[in-house]
């Protein structure tokens, strides 16, 4: 993501205010009466020459301050009675606890084979470790016929629905009470970026996007680009690498009719490295593909965000975004494509280094959000990679104990729960899960 930062609004000064011109004492004879001493002395005041006022009267006396102290002690009881703290802290802090039972299953998407260790020497627990929860470059567990589980292969038991049925959202029967703008979604970065998908250097990705999709990830990030007329999915350089748009909506759409009960992301960013990125055509793209477009859900700018519940039971369960420039017809944008600086607040996207991630006044700083005089922001975007992409670091920030402390911070500092972490390497980490458990857990408190 390479765009400029937006501007920091700055307040628009006070006009100064005015002063009462000075009057000295012009006697200089051609007045007949010369005001008094006492005249004089008042009129000094009031232009406050003097160098010494006159006392004030105190009013504020031990019986007053009790009188206030009193009501003041009172209204944090009402307030506490009928507003818990805890409700408070549920409504903007997220609440990323480990879980208490630690996955272990191969298929949550652990680079090379590495799987959840419950040991207290893993990197996570630091040197001599507490016996909390770490990523240890072991093997998986073997399948039954002996052959090693590979990422994004098989959808991890932390995204399955109850059997029997009924109601269920992203993997979970207690995200369907969630709106939109409640939920966590866990954003492949530059999904389209993949070495497996041919990109040759700087990709963003080990896999591709469709195997993130069975991994438990729900929100895709893609560079649209216009190639010589034609749109691809690419990273700035059309030769070097693309994903054709007709073949992933139809992968994507495949995945959705095969698990009803999923909602997905799409937000897509116009390239500047290429040729205009035309809205519309993308759109036309996507209606390409039958049932496609159909099952986008198209939002009233403004409107409360529907539940997820709602988005499964109406079958609407594709929500579009886009940013970055672009362009659309003079009839307008397509309706289903929401501007995404209207709705989002987003971090830092400039980091480098490991270091400047966990700079939390750094990192956590929102860079990007709805102009001024906008309606405030509803979704926080917490970036957690750096640039270039390094798969070693990603090992680490999208390890359970670094995004779990970075999401906090970044939601305590902005007062926002988090909705979307963009990641690099998603086969790295515990990221897929720790969003599942982070919305579960919301449901819950909510639900109390």
């Amino acid at each position: 993501m390479s765009t400029s930062n937006v501007d920091s609004p700055t307040l628009n000064p006070h006009p100064p205010t005015s002063t009462m011109r000075e009057q000295g004492d012009n006697n200089n004879g051609s007045d007949p009466q010369s005001p008094s001493t006492e005249e004089q002395q008042h009129q000094l005041e009031y232009n406050g020459l003097l160098t010494k006022s006159l006392p004030r009267k105190n009013c504020c006396t031990w019986k007053v301050a009790a009188v206030f102290l009193f009501f003041v002690a009172g209204a944090l009881v009402v307030t506490w009675q009928m507003l818990p703290a805890e409700d408070i802290v549920a409504k903007y802090i997220p609440q990323f606890d480990e879980p208490a039972v630690v996955y272990s299953g191969p298929e949550a998407g652990m680079s090379d084979g590495s799987s959840w260790s419950s040991g207290g020497n893993s990197k996570d627990d630091g040197e001599g470790g507490d016996g909390g929860m770490g990523i240890d470059n072991m093997p998986t567990d073997p399948s039954e016929d002996g052959s090693v589980v590979e990422a994004g292969r098989t959808v991890p038991s932390f995204m399955q629905c109850p059997e029997g049925g009924g109601l269920c959202c992203n993997g979970n029967a207690e995200n369907c009470m969630l709106r939109v703008d409640q939920m966590l979604f866990g954003m492949v970065h530059n999904s389209m970026s993949s070495e497996e998908g041919g990109f040759t250097f700087g990709y963003n990705q080990k896999y591709e996007l469709e195997r993130a999709l069975i991994a438990g990830y729900r929100g895709l990030n893609l560079d649209v680009c216009n190639c010589k007329g034609v749109i691809q999915f690419c990273h700035n350089i059309c030769d070097l690498g693309e994903r054709i748009p007709e073949e992933v909506f139809s992968n994507t759409l495949e995945f959705l009719n095969e698990y009803p009960s999923e909602v997905v992301v799409l937000l897509f960013q116009a390239s500047t490295e290429t040729g205009i990125t035309v809205w519309n055509d993308l759109h036309s793209e996507m209606k390409n593909v039958d049932g496609f477009a159909d099952m986008i859900y198209t939002h009233t700018f403004g409107g409360e965000w529907p539940t997820m519940g709602d988005l499964v039971q109406q079958n609407k369960r594709i929500i579009v975004f886009y940013f970055n420039g672009g362009t659309c017809y003079d009839e307008g944008c397509p309706p289903t494509f929401n501007y995404f600086y209207n709705y989002a607040a987003e971090t830092q996207y400039e980091s480098a280094s490991l270091a400047d991630l966990e700079n939390f006044e750094y990192s956590c700083k929102i860079t990007r959000k709805p102009k001024e005089n906008w309606l405030p922001p509803v979704f926080l975007v917490v970036n957690n990679f750096v640039t270039p992409p390094d798969e070693d670091v990603a090992a680490e920030t999208n390890s359970r104990t670094f995004l779990a402390d970075r999401l906090t911070a970044c939601g305590n500092m902005n007062r926002m729960r988090p909705n979307f972490v963009y990641l690099d390497f998603w086969n790295q980490g515990a990221t897929a899960e720790l969003v599942q458990y982070a919305n579960a857990k919301f449901a819950q408190q909510l639900g109390r």
